[in-house]
């Protein structure tokens, strides 16, 4: 679900969206036309999630230049939107681009509601009353800078958002494998391998799969869902609409998914942008396989693969955790391998530990080194439990986290890991403050 933010040059559209994304995602300049590529990120309101677009100034009549191109891909903005919301300015009035502006909203068909932005200071209630004329509705007085209002709006967008959609329906498969990484990296190719039949359109120009395409497969008596992914470009190169909105379904395909398969180019070295995607990926807490593809197009010798591996150890030492295959989604080498190790990976995740072994696991781990000295004091593991699965999550109560720095917690993650593996899958230790009372568990002495 979607709220794609609209409105004509300047009038805070950008302090709004960082508003309602509670975090500084859009640069906010009093320059008009600051924001040319879109920028997009999902909040939640109310206990309901979705995604907002922040487009750049519209000026519905611009037939050339980077005014056109903002048309241009404010226009998508517009036709991809579930909700949308005409961004005005109280300091000015009504303009007649203004006018313009709400004329292309209504003819879209689409829900639209109406914020006069900037309509903080005493006395501009009269300013607010004009915008009636526009034929959107009820304006709702807003602040983008100060916040005043955007809650009353957020609570109407949340209203208007559709009961059921992509980002709410939950597969009733047993694995949602997506297929992720950068353009021209072989996704729709390892998709076709995998399903058996040309399902998504294949071409050696990058960039030409737009959206996700789901496939249901049948695996070993399982049901399998493929989501094949627009590949995600650099954001310095995302100057086409079509491009921001792929990135935002590839982003949607990420969250939706248990397991991704990243695909690397074999035949190039590991880029930024490789490293970006797999990033999301850990972020999301989603199952991680990376996949070396193009093999067959690899000049080796026997340490061709150890030599790629280091240099995946090396670029994503925040994942060191993912199985790493090497394959030809060309030739269909090793194409077994990726499910495989997905479905592996997918159980994994779902795994439950007895809270009797966690503990004889932290015991030994804080027998052989004990926590010292930090922040004023030693801290002391009382004893753990397995919070939560898909990613496993353990909560581990001790005297005070503020005695725990991050190599220590990261050297009972590492415990936990080599003790039960969890391949593919983040680890999330969370320290909580024993209740008062409460016997330990795990001896630090």
């Amino acid at each position: 679900m979607t709220v794609a933010i609209v409105g004509r040059p300047n009038v805070g559209k950008s302090t709004l969206f960082n508003r309602i994304l509670r975090r500084r995602e859009a640069v906010v300049h009093d320059e008009p036309g600051v924001t040319r590529d879109r920028h997009y990120g999902a909040t939640t309101w109310n206990g309901r999630v979705f995604y907002v677009v922040d487009t750049g100034g519209l000026i519905p009549r611009a037939r050339e230049g980077m005014p056109a191109l903002v048309r241009t891909s404010a226009m998508i903005a517009v036709e991809e939107a579930d909700v949308l919301l005409l961004v005005t300015d109280a300091t000015t009035g009504v303009t007649a681009l203004d006018e313009e502006v709400a004329r292309v909203l209504l003819r879209s068909g689409k829900p639209t509601l109406l914020a006069v932005n900037k309509a903080e200071a005493p006395g501009r209630a009269f300013t607010v009353h004009e915008f009636q004329r526009l034929g959107l509705g009820e304006p709702w007085p807003v602040s983008g800078l100060h916040g005043t209002g955007t809650g009353d709006l957020l609570d109407q967008i949340v209203a208007l958002l559709p009961d059921h959609g992509p980002d709410t329906l939950e597969s009733d498969a047993e694995l949602r494998v997506a297929i992720v990484g950068k353009p021209n990296v072989g996704k729709s190719s390892l998709l076709n391998a995998l399903v058996g039949e040309p399902r998504a359109l294949v071409s050696e120009v990058p960039g030409t799969t737009r959206d996700s395409i789901d496939s249901r497969i049948r695996w070993h008596g399982h049901s399998v869902d493929l989501i094949d992914t627009a590949g995600l470009r650099r954001q310095a190169r995302l100057g086409e609409a079509v491009d921001v909105f792929a990135a935002l379904r590839t982003m949607r395909s990420i969250e939706r998914a248990d397991v991704c398969l990243l695909l690397l180019d074999a035949t190039e070295p590991i880029s930024r942008q490789d490293t970006r995607i797999g990033g999301y990926v850990h972020k999301a807490g989603r199952g991680l396989v990376v996949c070396f593809n193009k093999w067959d197009a690899v000049e080796k010798d026997t340490h061709t693969a150890d030599t790629l591996k280091r240099d995946y150890a090396r670029e994503f030492a925040f994942a060191s955790y993912a199985p790493v295959l090497f394959i030809s989604a060309l030739e269909k080498t090793r194409i077994h391998k990726p499910l495989e190790t997905a479905w592996m990976v997918g159980e994994a995740r779902r795994r439950q530990i007895p809270t009797a072994q966690i503990n004889r696991t932290l015991q030994a781990a804080v027998g052989r080194r004990p926590p010292h000295y930090h922040a004023g004091g030693t801290g002391q593991v009382k004893y753990a439990v397995q919070s939560d699965t898909e990613p496993p999550r353990f909560t581990i109560f001790v005297n005070n986290p503020t005695f725990f720095d991050r190599s220590y917690i990261r050297y009972l993650s590492n415990a936990m890991r080599e003790e039960y593996e969890f391949p593919g899958s983040v680890l999330r230790l969370e320290l909580r403050p024993s209740p008062a009372g409460r016997r330990s568990a795990v001896e630090t002495g």
